[in-house]
């Protein structure tokens, strides 16, 4: 009875999928609850009263970027109340689904075992991860890039009516559109889908007589659309200088990043030694597996990681859309050798058992443990597992800078925040959040990021409401005006480009003292208590609203 049960469920093909879900899930909800990312605390605090008042008021801003994932944080909010864990929830849901779809678009293509490698190794990746549990709008990106790329290969590959080519179409085209409106880095991807189309289209243009006279117009349409579109773009003043622009500018946070065009590939190297030393080769038993499929996964994750190797902003989560691609290279390339290579370990294991001359049974378990050992070495000199795991953990490894835990000062800033004329932070959203206050921001890079018209010191954030200040003399200013006041921030911002440089901190050093917080919160303290020194009270009057005090 419980052997027919278990052969059931193993023909029946919908457990599968069900499996490879409920493993997802289970993964990426381990451990929700470790201290944000700042990026992240743009949605958790937007979406607090974004139901009730239907805008994502940040503080005294509003934040629109990524509304649709903001939405998405509400609406958990409202099913499983307000934490952490609740904001990530839609993230997790969106990874997990996207290994769903990858899982049955791999089978559907290439069978089952080229579906199980890809939907484990895009699971287990730490880059997968790392999205799932980050609650921004990289997983909707990711998900909607990878459904709407399905959807489009189907219109092109499998043999439909026109009405249901119509219909594949239509959805390709509003999931990719919803992809890029999660974030712009999707056009890099659509260059690598449509470099695909044209050479499918170039392919049934000279080889299929049934299909060439379609495929020839179709081909002649996209050129011409391509060649209208570099046209407009022409007579548009400065366009080719604004794409550029777009294109190689950096926010001051990632500069030293800039030039690095080895990011990516030094990354997977590190995680992947193996299949990415290994990648070409793979590649090609990947097409020998399933040509069409295959050029289709290379030719979107190969663009797409050339041309944001040599873009100028680089981290990782920005390539996460196009990563799924390189788990179907991999799953197809893998699940090509796997056959040839079962064979030669069956052959090595006889030749083990007639070398040493064992018992057959004896033998063969000795033999099997050498394919076990040699399997778990390949597996064990790939240390993405490791790094997957550090992240679930939320360990910061030694060349990381340490993640601030907020949590963990609360109370010894606690009177600060309570009786403080003015708190300034370098990054003042999880003041907000965890501390429930933040006057100022010392920032530099933020600044950089102000609008224009507010591009100047006390310059108003529009997604904070907060004022921005980035010069030494600024931060001087507010000592000398209000009698008592603090600084915090996280410690990887100290002596930093983007938070306090040295200028501000020989400020610092010299009119304020350090306050003990705890040294697991990563966090640093600075406060002062004085009589206002500043002769100018007209100009400190022009402070005071910046006081929480005051609000």
């Amino acid at each position: 009875m419980i052997a027919e049960s278990v052969l059931g469920w193993k023909s029946d093909s919908r457990i599968a999928p069900l499996i490879v879900f409920a493993f997802a899930l289970l993964l990426f909800s381990i451990n929700l609850d470790r201290p944000p990312d700042p990026d992240e605390l743009h949605h958790v605090l937007a979406a607090q009263h974004l139901i009730e008042t239907g805008r994502p008021i940040l503080a005294e801003g509003e934040y629109g970027r990524g509304i649709l994932h903001t939405w998405m944080v509400a609406l958990s909010y409202e099913a499983f109340g307000e934490s952490l864990p609740s904001a990530r929830i839609p993230s997790v849901l969106l990874a997990a689904l996207t290994a769903l779809i990858l899982f049955l678009w791999v089978r559907r293509e290439a069978g089952s075992l080229a579906a199980w490698v890809t939907a484990l190794l895009f699971i287990s990746s730490p880059f997968t991860v790392e999205i799932a549990q980050f609650s921004r709008f990289y997983a909707l990106q990711m998900f909607s890039f990878v459904l709407g790329s399905m959807c489009f290969y189907y219109t092109l590959e499998a043999p439909a009516s026109l009405p249901r080519r119509l219909l594949l179409g239509s959805l390709a085209s509003g999931l990719l559109v919803l992809a890029i409106s999660a974030q712009i880095t999707t056009f890099v991807g659509l260059v690598g889908i449509a470099a695909w189309t044209v050479g499918v289209l170039a392919q049934r243009a000279f080889s299929y007589p049934v299909t060439s006279g379609t495929a020839r117009k179709l081909l002649v349409a996209m050129l011409v659309l391509a060649g209208v579109l570099a046209t407009v773009a022409a007579t548009v003043p400065d366009a080719f200088d604004w794409a550029w622009e777009r294109y190689r500018e950096i926010p001051l946070f990632n500069v030293g990043h800039r030039n690095e065009f080895w990011f990516y590939h030094l990354r997977f190297l590190l995680l992947y030694p193996t299949l990415w030393s290994l990648v070409g080769v793979v590649a090609v038993f990947a097409i020998i597996r399933n040509p069409r499929f295959a050029w289709y996964a290379i030719s979107v994750f190969g663009i797409s990681f050339l041309l944001m190797s040599f873009a100028a902003t680089k981290a990782t989560r920005y390539l996460s859309f196009a990563s799924p691609f390189l788990a179907i290279v991999w799953g197809l390339g893998l699940a090509c050798v796997a056959p040839p290579l079962q064979r030669y370990a069956e052959a090595t294991r006889t030749r083990i058992v007639e070398t040493l001359a064992l018992p057959q049974r004896f033998g063969s378990m000795v033999g099997t443990g050498v394919t076990v050992v040699v399997l778990a070495t390949v597996v064990l000199i790939n240390p993405f597992w490791l790094r997957t795991a550090t992240v679930i953990a939320g360990i910061d490894l030694p060349t990381e800078t340490p993640t601030e835990n907020w949590r963990a000062a609360r109370e010894a800033l606690a009177s600060w925040v309570a009786d403080a004329d003015i708190m300034i932070t370098t990054e003042e959203l999880g003041a907000i959040y965890f501390l429930g206050r933040a006057d100022v921001a010392y920032n530099p890079s933020k600044f950089q990021e102000l609008p224009p018209d507010r591009k100047f010191e006390f310059g108003i954030d529009p997604r904070t409401g907060r004022p921005v200040i980035s010069k030494p003399e600024s931060l001087e200013r507010l000592i000398d005006c209000f009698q008592r006041g603090f600084v915090v921030g996280p410690i990887r911002e100290w002596r930093s480009p983007i938070g306090i440089t040295e200028e501000a901190e020989a400020v610092l050093l010299r009119r304020a003292t350090p306050i003990e917080v705890p040294e697991n919160s990563n966090l640093f303290a600075w406060g002062w208590a004085h009589e206002p020194r500043d002769k100018r009270p007209g100009e400190c009057a022009e402070l005071n609203r910046f006081s929480g005090l005051a609000r």
